[in-house]
C-alpha cells in the first residue's frame, strides 16, 4: 500500500466511525463486500465545478474530550493547580478522586484497553512486520521471540458528545463561574 493511500485511510478512519469499522473489518479479514468500501473521490480539473468543501467542525474533538474530562473530573484544575504550598498526602489525596474519574471517562468515551493481553515478560507474536505504531522495539530490538514490557493502549472506540454550541465558544473548556 502506497504511503498516500495509508494516510487517506488514517484520515477516513479517524474522521468517520462507518469507514473506520469498515477498514477495520478488512484488517481483519472479515467478508466484506467491495460496494461496502468507501469509493475514491473522483478527481476534478480545476475548471470543473464543484461543490464547496465542507466547513471544518466549530470544535476540534481534542477540546471536547479535555471539556468532557474537566466537566467530570476537574483534570485542568488538578493540572493547572500551583502545588507548591501543599505536602504530597494533599496532592495524592487531591489527585486520587480526580485520577479515578478520568479513567471511568476516558474508558466510557474510548473504551481504553491493552494492545496486548500478555502479561509484562510474555514472549508476544508480533509478526513479520509489526505496525510500527502499533508495537515499539525497546533494548536491543533484534529479538526473534520479543518480550512484553508494556501492553500499550489503544481506543476500541470513539463517543464523544456532539458540540451544539455557538461556534464563538467552540475553543471553552470550562466556563468561567461567577457569583450574583
Amino acid at each position: 500500500m502506497g504511503m498516500r493511500t495509508a494516510f487517506r485511510a488514517f484520515a477516513a478512519a479517524l474522521f468517520d466511525k462507518t469507514v473506520s469499522e469498515k477498514i477495520d473489518a478488512v484488517l481483519s479479514g472479515d467478508d466484506v463486500q467491495p460496494a461496502a468500501l468507501p469509493s475514491p473521490q473522483p478527481r476534478l480539473e480545476p475548471s470543473a465545478a464543484s461543490a464547496p468543501a465542507p466547513a471544518p467542525p466549530a470544535r476540534s474533538e481534542a477540546i471536547t474530550l479535555l471539556a468532557t474530562l474537566q466537566r467530570e473530573s476537574r483534570l485542568v484544575d488538578l493540572v493547572y493547580e500551583d502545588l507548591t504550598n501543599f505536602g504530597d498526602a494533599q496532592v495524592g489525596a487531591a489527585a486520587r478522586p480526580c485520577l479515578q474519574q478520568c479513567q471511568k471517562t476516558l474508558q466510557r468515551v474510548l473504551d481504553i484497553r491493552p494492545i496486548e493481553t500478555a502479561g509484562e515478560g510474555q514472549t508476544v507474536n508480533i509478526g513479520d512486520q509489526p505496525s510500527p505504531t502499533r508495537y515499539q522495539r525497546v533494548g536491543d530490538g533484534q529479538s526473534a521471540t520479543p518480550r512484553l514490557v508494556h501492553h500499550g493502549w489503544m481506543a476500541g472506540q470513539v463517543s464523544l458528545p456532539e458540540w451544539t454550541g455557538n461556534d464563538d465558544d467552540a475553543d471553552v473548556i470550562a466556563p468561567a463561574q461567577v457569583e450574583g
